[in-house]
């Protein structure tokens, strides 16, 4: 018995649609677990309106070392630069693993035809399609994985860089705030010599109106007068200056600090230095930058695994559900298959990708080289500038601060026996004295902030010598905030 035309019509059109019903559920099965990825915990991103960095709050008018180093600087452009290259690998990566997931494709066509005279409907004229495919990679000699692997150096290697990053631009602005203070008392010192001199001066020409002095004096006493006038004014103009460059690399422009409290960082003196071969074990271990070409150089030797495997073959499978409103002899409903791929020649091409994934292992080599002897060089310098600011630099400001005072009470002596005309010179050695101390506290200072960027410990830790909850990667991990 011939059935009807319609009703296996009708069997194909339910039979088309259980596929790609089918063809759905397999890729939702295989799609979820394939997208689910651990969480990534990262500080608050930028604000970035109208193509711009917003400036998070303002600097506070009365600046303290303490407020500084809690300022957040995640709008910060060396920051926000760093991110961004952590973010892209962050991307690249995704990128990579897509290559090993289910791919997915809907097709649909809509069709009007004229059947030909040997066609079996030669009535029908719709010819329409949808379509749904998935396709998986199933082996191929674990060449993605090592790509997978690649990518994921190189994102660890992005992020160890981005916090490495962020600890450099709270060390940059350290030295900034330390330039205003220092650019503060260097204005101190020339205002109060300025204001000598400019009282000399005066008095020399008020000796020539009484004949008194010859006009050679007076204008040895404007020369004097006026450079110490100049150099006066190039500090005030430092005032500026440094305040403009503390606030841009706080990421703050529109906000310029007025007034700077000087730290009590006395402590810094006293404080035992490691021992070079100690800080050098603990550099080597502990340095982020140093971490980044670790991970960089993994990555590369990934790479270069997945590189000489390129000429490997390849499986995989797909499914393919598909709904005609026009039946023929070779469509199916459903079809599902495994394929292999083996490529036979290409052109060079597996040569050129194993030279330039060599390349790259060797720079990263050498890089990781470079870094290690200047960590080694680099951690001698500090032992040694440190202990030369301990010792010798802090034996030279106590003498000048013991000559300054001193001095000033010698002149107040002479002053008050009116074998003196002013303090003047003895008030200008204190404030000398200051500014050397001051300088040489701060280079100090530095170098122990150096130190605790080449070992990874917190800022705030090393300088004023509060208690946190954790050191290493979470202090710069709090950093980075």
């Amino acid at each position: 018995m011939v059935r009807p035309r319609d009703e296996v019509w009708q069997e194909r059109r339910l039979a088309g649609r259980r596929s790609v019903g089918i063809a759905l559920a397999l890729i939702v099965g295989a799609w979820l677990p394939a997208w689910a990825g651990p969480a990534v915990d990262l500080p608050p991103p930028p604000v970035i309106e109208q193509g711009r960095l917003s400036s998070p709050e303002a600097l506070p008018d009365d600046l303290s070392l303490e407020k500084l180093l809690s300022l957040r600087l995640e709008s910060q452009y060396g920051i926000v630069a760093a991110r961004s290259r952590y973010e892209r690998q962050r991307a690249d990566e995704q990128l990579t693993r897509s290559a090993n997931r289910p791919q997915a494709t809907l097709e649909g066509r809509l069709r009007y035809v004229e059947p030909g005279d040997l066609a079996t409907e030669n009535d029908q004229h719709d010819d329409h399609r949808a379509g749904l495919s998935l396709r998986q990679k199933l082996f191929d000699f674990g060449r993605q994985n090592d790509r997978e692997a690649a990518a994921a150096a190189r994102v660890d290697s992005a992020r160890l860089a981005f916090l490495d990053e962020t600890k450099r631009q709270r060390l940059a602005l350290l030295q900034a705030y330390f330039d205003v203070l220092l650019a503060d008392q260097r204005y101190q010192t020339l205002n109060e010599r300025m204001a000598i001199f400019f009282i000399r001066y005066d008095r020399a020409r008020d000796r020539r109106e009484l004949g008194q002095t010859s006009d050679y004096d007076i204008a040895v006493f404007e020369r004097d007068y006026q450079e110490v006038l100049l150099e006066r004014s190039q500090a005030d103009a430092d005032r500026r200056l440094t305040r403009r460059r503390l606030a841009e690399l706080a990421g703050r422009p529109d906000s310029l600090p007025r007034d700077l409290e000087a730290p009590d960082l006395s402590a810094l003196f006293e404080r035992e230095v490691p021992a070079v071969d100690a800080l050098i074990d603990t550099a080597l271990e502990r340095d982020l930058r140093l971490k980044a070409l670790r991970r960089q150089r993994d990555g590369s030797e990934a790479a270069l695994k997945a590189a000489r495997a390129g000429n490997l073959p390849s499986v995989h499978g797909e499914i393919n559900a598909d709904y005609y409103t026009r039946e023929g002899a070779t469509r199916d409903p459903f079809r599902a298959g495994v394929y292999l791929k083996f490529p036979l020649f290409r052109g060079g091409a597996h040569d050129a990708e194993i030279a330039a994934a060599q390349a790259d292992r060797m720079a990263a080599v050498a890089d990781l080289a470079e870094r290690e002897s200047a960590i080694r060089r680099y951690a001698t310098e500090l032992v040694e500038m440190i202990r030369l600011y301990q010792t010798a630099g802090q034996q030279r400001v106590v003498a000048l601060e013991n000559f300054a005072e001193l001095n000033f009470m010698r002149k107040q002596t002479l002053y008050q026996m009116e074998k003196a005309a002013d303090l003047g010179d003895a008030m200008v050695e204190m404030s000398v004295a200051q500014l050397e101390r001051k300088r040489t506290t701060y280079a100090l200072a530095m170098r122990w902030a150096e130190l605790s960027l080449l070992t990874d410990q917190s800022l705030t830790t090393v300088l004023l010598g509060s208690v946190e909850n954790s050191e290493g990667a979470s202090g710069a991990t709090e950093d980075a905030s």
